[in-house]
């Protein structure tokens, strides 16, 4: 039941080319927006040290922040202009601590969309390839025609 969602493709395209505003969140992350496809989503960011934790390090919340961002999206590019999701799990497992400066790109692909689930599952690499976390999703979807 996965559908092309042109609407939040075109917002998301207006988002990149600056004509709407980034989203505070995705401003708070220091996230672009990169390819954009119905279910695969790549967003850049580089941590800042405003992203660090009590000890020095990239804290996790920021890592999982980011693939929660293209996870959703991932999602939300695939179902109807007016459906809703909402995230009912989140996993995510760090493989790699990230530093400081770092260019890093999340993507995320779409495996599963039915009337009521949604699943996906995203990357954090470096630019060089280095994989430092891996993450999956599972959301909710309320669909417009529901009532």
């Amino acid at each position: 039941m996965q559908q092309t969602n042109h609407v939040a493709l075109a917002r998301l395209e207006h988002i990149r080319a600056g004509a709407l505003p980034m989203p505070p969140m995705w401003a708070n992350l220091a996230l672009g927006v990169g390819a954009l496809a119905s279910g695969a989503i790549e967003m850049t960011t580089r941590p800042e040290e405003r992203h660090l934790n009590a000890f020095g390090g990239v804290h996790g919340g920021y890592v999982a922040a980011v693939l929660d961002t293209v996870l959703g999206l991932a999602i939300y590019t695939s179902i109807g202009p007016d459906d809703r999701h909402i995230t009912v799990d989140l996993a995510v497992k760090l493989l790699k601590a990230p530093s400081v400066g770092v260019p890093l790109v999340a993507t995320s692909a779409l495996v599963h969309v039915s009337r009521s689930v949604g699943v996906s599952q995203a990357w954090l690499r470096d630019t060089a390839g280095v994989l430092y976390a891996h993450g999956t999703t599972t959301c909710n979807i309320r669909r417009a025609d529901a009532g």
